[in-house]
């Protein structure tokens, strides 16, 4: 049965195959291809012989000045005044319950209890 579907499918595509219409495609097909990609091989052969030190030094001309200006932008964003805001102070719900310090609960910890009680952090009050 898979003979049978693989003629016929090769009959369908062979309609496809350029090299029944043109003997030689496959083969000046591969040749142009090789030759295309000569110079993109013939570079890589070379980079692949460079060390470490080779790239770092082919780089320096964009590394050293892209780094210099980022050096720069950041000195600037550091140098600059920066208007004085009140901090922020974050408290602990133990601080809230222990300490007694009058804060808003967060509504993640509050729940009404099925008999009436507030439950906050799984105790009833």
């Amino acid at each position: 049965m898979n003979d049978e579907i693989d003629v016929h499918t090769r009959g369908l595509l062979s309609v496809l195959d350029p090299e029944a219409t043109d003997p030689g495609y496959w083969y000046r097909f591969h040749r142009w291809v090789v030759d295309s990609a000569a110079p993109q091989l013939a570079r890589r052969r070379r980079v692949a012989a460079a060390t470490v030190s080779d790239v770092m030094f082919s780089w320096w001309r964009t590394l050293v000045p892209a780094a210099l200006a980022t050096a720069a932008v950041a000195a600037a964003m550091l140098m600059r005044g920066r208007p004085t805001t009140a901090p922020v102070a974050y408290v602990d719900v133990d601080e809230i319950l222990m300490v007694g310090i009058e804060a808003p609960e967060m509504p993640s910890f509050e729940m009404a209890s099925p008999d009436g009680g507030i439950v906050l952090v799984n105790e009833v009050f």
